[in-house]
């Protein structure tokens, strides 16, 4: 899987949603449906910060989209949604509830854990806190537009970025982008990035863009989200 890592975009343009893309439309599961979420929370008292969570990907992933949120009195760790969204897709929940985190990390070391999971080993640069602005976008390639996202990061992770560019540049240690201990890409620095600013880009569609943005931007939820009922009109699952 190709994958590259850019200092910030050039002749970008920002996708304003989905459905402006013709790629975006092209969901072989999605509907236009009244639609519900019941989703639990593994601590009970980080529900609300969860639900703020789940509330920004999912206006992310469908730029405004009409929703009511109600929380269940008799189990306080369980919070519903009830979505109306054009083009729904049946993957929505599980983006939704995804860890979310992201880090840059020195080098693409990993090892696998008790379970038998993918861990990152390498030596942390950025992770979602030290992250400004995300955005989904289109940007010009030597041949062709393709996909991308850009991360900008605030004034401690641009300090953070050019230290480690700096330490890493012209040598063969990859400055590795991981996302929930997926490795994105891994390339090797050519120049110092001063300006806090990059591009995730490679395998990307108008939709993974905007989605994987969306999981970067809302920051990673602070505990395990599970969803306990998905109902598409009669279907439920």
């Amino acid at each position: 899987m190709k994958k590259c890592f850019v200092i910030a975009a050039t002749a970008a343009m920002l996708l304003s949603g989905c459905a402006a893309n013709p790629d975006a439309s092209d969901k072989s599961n999605s509907k236009s449906a009244n639609s519900s979420i019941t989703l639990k929370a593994e601590d009970s008292s980080k529900l609300h910060e969860c639900t703020e969570i789940a509330c920004r990907r999912l206006g992310s992933i469908y730029p405004g989209v009409q929703y009511d949120v109600s929380y269940n009195n008799d189990d306080t760790s369980t919070i519903k949604f009830d979505v109306s969204a054009e083009n729904w897709n049946d993957d929505t929940p599980d983006i939704i509830t995804r860890h979310g985190e992201m880090t840059f990390r020195k080098g693409d070391g990993s090892e696998t854990n008790s379970e038998g999971e993918t861990v990152p080993t390498g030596e942390v640069v950025l992770d979602n806190s030290d992250i400004d602005t995300v955005s989904a976008t289109m940007m010009h390639t030597e041949n062709d537009m393709e996909y991308a996202v850009v991360i900008t990061a605030n004034n401690a992770g641009k300090d953070k970025l050019a230290e480690a560019t700096g330490e890493l540049a012209g040598t063969s240690t990859p400055l590795a982008i991981w996302f929930d201990n997926e490795l994105i890409s891994a390339p090797t620095v050519s120049a110092q990035i001063l300006n806090g600013s990059a591009v995730i880009s490679g395998d990307l569609t108008a939709e993974s863009s905007m989605e994987l943005a969306a999981a970067i931007d809302s920051g990673a939820l602070p505990c395990g989200l599970e969803i306990t009922e998905h109902k598409i009109g009669d279907d439920k699952k």
